[in-house]
């Protein structure tokens, strides 16, 4: 099904995607080989919790090029979809906080200085926010979980596959 939706002539009729037809199109990268299938699912998760936008378009190229499955690949990426990516950058951010600023007294004092700015008004408390930091919690918290999750995406797609493939015979 998935091939007949990417007909070589509709490829080239793409300028974005001419140049790389011929690679998109191997028949390799669309067969449920257990590497393929393992690439192809860790390529997905890893881009897909990494990077917020254009995550399935790097999670397909990735893993054309390293010979993983494109469909698992652009599956993947569907771990953080509009329902589970607050909770997913909630929690990346909390654990990069917790990786970078890991001493008891801080998070006393953040404490503390959160009941005293409980009062101000939100944009005081905008205007006062340290986005510099925040971001760098949540840089090093997304890379922790892609490359936490994309591994453990690999064994599981491996594994799953190579089962399957077992039992059906």
């Amino acid at each position: 099904m998935m091939l007949k939706m990417l007909r070589p002539m509709r490829l080239l009729r793409s300028r974005w995607l001419r140049p790389h037809a011929g690679l998109l199109l191997r028949r390799a990268l669309w067969q449920a080989t257990p590497r393929g299938v393992a690439i192809g699912l860790a390529c997905g998760v890893f881009f897909g919790i990494l990077i917020p936008f254009g995550q399935m378009l790097v999670a397909i190229l990735v893993a054309a090029l390293l010979r993983g499955n494109l469909f698992i690949a652009a599956a993947g990426t569907l771990v953080t979809n509009p329902l589970t990516a607050p909770f997913v950058y909630l929690g990346a951010h909390r654990l990069g906080r917790w990786m970078l600023d890991w001493s008891p007294q801080a998070e006393i004092e953040a404490t503390v200085e959160a009941a005293t700015r409980a009062s101000e008004s939100f944009w005081s408390q905008m205007t006062n926010f340290d986005f510099g930091t925040a971001t760098l919690h949540l840089a090093t918290g997304l890379t922790v979980c892609a490359v936490v999750s994309g591994v453990l995406a690999y064994a599981i797609g491996f594994f799953a596959i190579q089962w399957r493939q077992r039992n059906r015979a």
